[in-house]
């Protein structure tokens, strides 16, 4: 996000006001402009500031909210309405729908999805200024070791900045096995671990230690000796993720393996989320583990915020794609080609499937899937870009729970 959003709050609640003003105060380049704890106030204090974002508490009687919210709408056509409620009765939310509501707020709150659904406010307000930037951050995640999570993240990485040109950046947050600069043939002199001993953690320091790729994509890797990133936190995790945000275009995240502390903050900030899995039994069972906690995280609820790939798969697959989609109850979003000969290649000598003028079946794949990761804004902008999947439209519903 490039423009300020300002915030208008009306929660009745003093502590879940805290925690919304808290987690909008936390995203980049957002401003409350102004709280109340009752309708009457909280409408004429969004009557004077005019905000770009008006949340309120839809808590009985809701009638009284939704003809409030409904009158606002028509007075303040751009404004996008938030509303925090714990219901999921499905009348109250399309009559929060009919009365103009963008998105529902539940509780607990859900960072990430909050983060993507501010990102929709700002990129409709700039497409109607005609400066409209597209943002997202990308997160490959396999809970099973050997999944060739890196590969996926450091080609996807490479094709979204060949396919679109605009800014990229690839971020290895593997903090155990690290290694997307290697497979990028790069060397770099700075690395996670400098941002993390700056004396303040702001652009100036992320921009310092990221190195340039050939192909135009920004790195910021692991640094050689891993102890040096011990007692990496989420909330050192989430900063740089924020600053990345807003300066790239997309940012495409190498998690962990593993459900921890840092991976729930990657999580929290993602856009999108790419579970990996093998076509064999073991990393099928690991991959249900993983959707069974996005389940629990409500993770799921938002349409499309995870998306199952299927690596290496072939023929002579222990498990076809059907069965995976049978087991797992997803729809498998992408699937790659098991060509063992070309990706030893590529990861032996350090140069990406994706982005050359190499003829891979994996590189096609994941170009592929890379494209079916754009947003439909890129549609129009974008004549050699096939046509990606669209998000359904109108009400969205996300938090823990």
């Amino acid at each position: 996000m490039s423009q300020n959003l300002t915030v208008v709050l009306v929660h009745r609640d003093a502590t879940e006001r805290a925690a919304l003003r808290a987690a909008f105060e936390a995203l980049p380049n957002v401003q409350i402009a102004g709280e109340r704890n009752d309708l009457r106030s909280g409408f004429a204090l969004a009557h004077q500031t005019h905000p770009a974002i008006l949340v309120i508490d839809l808590a009985p009687p809701m009638d009284d909210a939704l003809s409030a919210a409904a009158q606002f709408k028509v007075e303040n056509p751009d404004c996008a309405i938030f509303v925090s409620t714990d219901s999921l009765d499905s009348e109250v939310l399309l009559r929060a729908l009919r009365a103009g509501a963008q998105e529902v707020l539940r509780r607990p709150l859900d960072r990430g999805a909050l983060r993507e659904a501010v990102e929709r406010v700002a990129r409709a307000l700039a497409k109607k200024s005609g400066s409209g930037s597209v943002r997202g951050v990308i997160t490959v995640f396999g809970n099973k070791g050997g999944s060739g999570v890196t590969t996926l993240a450091t080609n996807v990485a490479i094709s979204l900045r060949t396919i679109t040109r605009r800014e990229v950046a690839l971020v290895d947050l593997d903090v155990q096995s690290g290694d997307a600069a290697f497979l990028l043939g790069l060397s770099p002199a700075r690395s996670l671990s400098d941002v993390m001993s700056a004396a303040r953690m702001d652009s100036a320091s992320v921009q310092s230690a990221l190195i340039k790729h050939d192909s135009g994509l920004y790195v910021l890797s692991q640094p050689e000796q891993l102890d040096r990133v011990d007692g990496l936190t989420g909330h050192q995790v989430g900063t740089v993720l924020d600053i990345m945000s807003s300066m790239f275009d997309f940012v495409v995240v190498d998690a962990p393996h593993l459900f921890n502390d840092l991976a729930l903050e990657i999580f929290d900030h993602s856009s999108t989320i790419l579970l990996v899995c093998e076509p064999n039994i073991p990393s099928v069972r690991a991959a249900r583990r993983s959707l069974e906690i996005f389940h629990r995280l409500n993770f799921l609820v938002t349409p499309d915020r995870v998306r199952l790939v299927v690596n290496r798969l072939g023929e002579a697959s222990a498990i076809g794609r059907e069965q995976i989609e049978e087991t797992l109850g997803v729809p498998v979003f992408a699937s790659i080609i098991n060509d063992y000969a070309s990706v030893s290649m590529a990861i032996n000598i350090g140069k990406p499937l994706c982005g050359g003028h190499d003829d891979s079946k994996a590189g096609r794949d994941i170009l592929a899937l890379s494209r079916k990761l754009l947003p439909a804004e890129y549609a129009a902008e974008e004549a050699a870009v096939a046509v990606p999947a669209k998000r359904p439209l109108g009400l969205r519903l996300f938090g823990r729970g």
